[in-house]
């Protein structure tokens, strides 16, 4: 058995925990508020993602997407609210792991008699899973690898360009090609939120002002760093230890990748049947051809391993690129595999899944077979020179 294989097996009983037993209290909302109001209200409660009820759904939005308001004075929170399903209290742990990398998300809504009763959250799962034996599975295994880095002395307007483009929350910054402070969405928000004693007619220049600045030391210098080689466990400890809500990966003390709840999360997602264990994740709630795109994503793992036997583990994540210029949705589909030797990632974009992932086969197909070939070929070096005469 493998180790994507045990890892699945081993954490069966936290995957079916419910969530009941976790909820935490939510940050609720009333969209008339103002962004300003929002972000004070999320970090008085160490919140990042926020909660309404409307006609018996739930919205939402998050630090991230708060970005994206030039005025927070002004702008009402209504704008950015979108609809998301909600876990019932009698849901597990691994449906509600997979609904927040669905919708890249820190907490999820748990319903009950059309009222919002709490959310579970990453940090709680991550928790439960501080207590579980996980030593065995190496950080290189999960890490983000390459993580985008910007410097002390580059704008706070680039850094919230590249989450909002990019679509992260974490970028660590270095001082003289070192990391000195991990900036966040959050850390963003506050340090561009203006003081109440301005007046309302200058808040949005003083914004603009704030934006133009350099980035400096905003961010957390807690900044918890592990080896590749280390384990699932040192990474969970040290975070919860830090509390933060990333870590750091060196190589030979060059940074190497990035481990954010997401990842961590990642281990209770549900997995395809498979030969190997495979995972999809974010597949949009309104996709048609779901099942095709699932058969194709298994068909290119299975052709893969025929050639390339060594694959370990293989997951892909959709993400829904939203062009307010075009009615037609975008999808960017990223796909990670993992072997004993390395982790190899894929990237393509496209308007139709089917075609994209008809794409990523015909690439990922090519370019590792060809590495199997290179690896399995003799050294000419390692043949006897009478053999060569």
């Amino acid at each position: 058995m493998n180790s994507g294989q045990s890892t699945h097996e081993y954490l069966k009983e936290v995957q079916k925990t419910s969530v009941e037993k976790m909820l935490h209290s939510p940050t609720i909302i009333d969209p008339s508020f103002s962004i300003s109001k929002v972000i004070g209200m999320m970090s008085e409660t160490d919140s990042y993602d926020v909660y309404c009820m409307k006609d018996g759904e739930v919205l939402t939005t998050n630090a991230r997407e708060m970005l994206d308001v030039r005025d927070i004075s002004t702008t009402n929170a209504s704008s950015l609210l979108h609809r998301i399903r909600s876990l019932s209290k009698n849901d597990t742990i691994e449906k509600a792991a997979t609904a927040m990398a669905h919708y890249r998300m820190r907490s999820f809504p748990v319903v009950d008699k059309n009222q919002i009763i709490g959310v579970v959250t990453a940090k709680n799962i991550v928790n439960l899973l501080a207590h579980q034996n996980l030593r065995w599975i190496r950080a290189n295994s999960i890490l983000t690898p390459n993580p985008i880095v910007l410097s002390n002395i580059e704008s706070l307007a680039k850094a919230r360009s590249v989450m909002m483009t990019k679509r992260v929350d974490h970028i660590p910054i270095l001082h003289k090609g070192k990391v000195g402070q991990v900036l966040t969405s959050m850390h963003l928000l506050q340090s561009l939120t203006p003081p109440q004693r301005i007046g309302s007619d200058q808040r949005g220049i003083d914004m603009l002002r704030r934006f133009e600045s350099d980035i400096g030391n905003v961010g957390s210098t807690r900044v918890p760093q592990c080896k590749t080689n280390d384990s699932i466990s040192t990474v969970i400890d040290t975070m919860l230890k830090t509390d933060t809500t990333c870590c750091l990966l060196t190589l030979w003390d060059n940074l190497h990748g990035i481990i954010t709840y997401k990842d961590i999360l990642g281990l209770l997602l549900t997995k395809i049947p498979s030969e190997v264990p495979l995972y999809i994740i974010g597949m949009p709630d309104d996709a048609k051809n779901a099942e095709i795109v699932k058969t194709k994503f298994q068909k290119i793992i299975s052709n893969l391993i025929k050639v390339y036997p060594e694959v370990e583990e293989s997951r892909t994540s959709i993400k829904t690129i939203h062009n307010p210029t075009s009615q037609r949705k975008h999808f960017e589909v990223a796909v990670r595999i993992v072997t004993p030797y390395q982790t190899h990632n894929y990237t393509e974009l496209g308007w139709d899944l089917s075609k994209a992932f008809d794409a990523l086969g015909r690439r990922i197909t090519r370019n590792l077979s060809k590495r199997s070939k290179k690896r399995w070929k003799t050294s000419i070096r390692k043949i006897d020179k009478k053999e060569i005469f």
